[in-house]
């Protein structure tokens, strides 16, 4: 079959290459030229090119399209624009994103575990492989540790027989993805939580948003899920529900002297373990719900113990950077506000320790409440530096650090904005002093982290050298 894709955008291009996958003779169509994309997205497009996707870029009529069997439009391409017009008039076939997601589901046969919420996803589903790997299993991994947009990833490992290679895949799934992969069929899906954000991709709807993420629960055998979101899932008969403390839920968790102790009963299954855990912070909580997944799938207790106690984190989640100038320096992604006071719950003042938070522009992609996210940080640091570089667009936005600010007018911190994650590491020094801690949290930390970690530790550095 012959197709074209519109749009080479963050939907497009997995389409485009999920369609050549499966052997149909494909085209992808943009308006902007190839020099005009991130050097990231030129790289994929141009990837496509050499598995035999014709690129047709810079085309400023896409309207002239011959001798095509099928079209594939991006979602973002408004519902009025001539091209949909145009495709209608001409009664030419429309892909839509239910059809890309049956190729996707038969090209998939092993189990798939899939991990949504709004926090957690990533931490959850390295846990979750972490403990698989213990069991035995060979698991194909696919997070945001690997790339921001989770469905080319997904994508890609299937054009690299990731799927084939292993015996189980456990995918991190974001609201993009679910889209694209709604026709998936999961042995187990989790929810971590559910709280406001991407609002602006979804018409400012907290309840759209809800039912974007309650989109697996129509495809899975089993729902893992937090027990914040019990009220959303009680008509669901097959619903786990995990939680911290003694509330009441099918699987538990308690901490303490660095170990973690389980309790669950889930259907014909009851017991208690505990386990050395060498972690903190909302890493307890995903371990729990890692846990869950665990004995629902039917794994032993003994992986399981061991998987927990051996998972040391990932990077940028909760990340000890090291001891500079006797500050204690830390490194985290947290920048949805109930993500940011978790994190800064592991990280107390005291009388004689101050807390200096560097924070990178909190927007990403999507509008963030930053007013919100200021006054949050205004209760807990001494200092605040707020960077108003944004690590994902590569865009300075002074305005989004200065919201931040005004965000903590009541507070009696110390406010700086800057310009760059640098410069906000070398005053980091110079407005502490030794037994300080220095906490970094941000969306920079996922989407640019290898690039955002080393300015900030050569800031710091300097910084140390400026003001010994």
């Amino acid at each position: 079959m012959k197709c074209v894709v519109i749009g080479a955008g963050n939907a497009g291009r997995p389409a485009a290459r999920i369609l050549n996958y499966a052997g149909h003779q494909v085209q992808i169509t943009d308006k902007k030229k190839l020099e005009q994309f991130p050097e990231s997205v030129q790289n994929t497009l141009k990837k496509m090119e050499e598995e035999g996707v014709n690129l047709q870029l810079g085309w400023d009529d896409p309207t002239n399209i011959e001798d095509v069997d099928a079209v594939y439009i991006s979602p973002n391409i408004p519902k009025n624009s001539k091209i949909r017009h145009y495709l209608v008039d001409n009664e030419l076939k429309l892909l839509i994103n239910q059809d890309i997601a049956k190729i996707l589901e038969n090209s998939i046969n092993i189990d798939v575990i899939g991990v949504t919420g709004t926090l957690g996803k990533t931490s959850t589903t390295h846990i979750i492989s972490e403990i698989f790997q213990n069991a035995g299993y060979k698991v194909w991994t696919c997070s945001s540790q690997s790339g921001n947009l989770l469905s080319e990833v997904i994508v890609d490992g299937i054009i690299n027989g990731n799927h084939i290679k292993s015996d189980i895949a456990v995918l991190e799934l974001p609201h993009g993805t679910i889209r694209l992969l709604s026709e998936l069929k999961l042995k187990i899906g989790v929810i971590t939580n559910i709280y406001s954000d991407h609002l602006s991709e979804f018409e400012g709807s907290l309840q759209k948003y809800t039912e974007r993420k309650l989109m697996i629960t129509n495809s899975t055998e089993m729902i893992i899920s937090n027990k914040q979101c019990h009220d959303l899932l009680k008509s669901s008969s097959n619903a786990i529900f995990y939680c911290t403390g003694q509330d009441l839920c099918d699987v538990t968790g308690v901490i303490e002297n660095r170990k973690i102790r389980i309790k669950y009963k889930i259907k014909s299954r009851e017991g208690e373990f505990d386990t050395k855990f060498n972690l903190r912070g909302y890493y307890f909580e995903n371990s729990i719900a890692a846990a869950a997944v665990a004995l629902a799938y039917g794994l032993k207790e003994d992986s399981i113990k061991e998987g927990l106690s051996k998972f040391n984190g990932i990077p940028g989640h909760l990340e000890y950077i090291g001891n500079y100038s006797r500050r204690e320096i830390h490194f985290d992604a947290a920048f949805v506000p109930e993500g940011i006071l978790s994190t800064l719950e592991e990280f107390p003042g005291t009388d004689e320790s101050k807390l200096v938070i560097i924070i990178d522009n909190p927007d990403s992609t999507n509008p963030r409440d930053k007013f919100q996210i200021g006054k949050i940080l205004g209760e807990h640091a001494q200092v605040i530096i707020a960077s108003g570089y944004n690590e994902t667009t590569d865009v300075l936005d002074m305005e989004s650090a200065n919201q931040v600010l005004e965000g903590a007018k009541d507070s009696d911190c110390l406010k700086i904005a800057v310009e760059d994650i640098y410069t906000a590491g070398e005053l980091s020094i110079k407005h502490s002093k030794p037994g300080d801690v220095i906490l970094h949290i941000g969306p920079g930390a996922i989407t640019n982290y290898q690039d955002l970690k080393y300015k900030m530790i050569k800031g710091i550095e300097s910084g140390c050298n400026k003001y010994p």
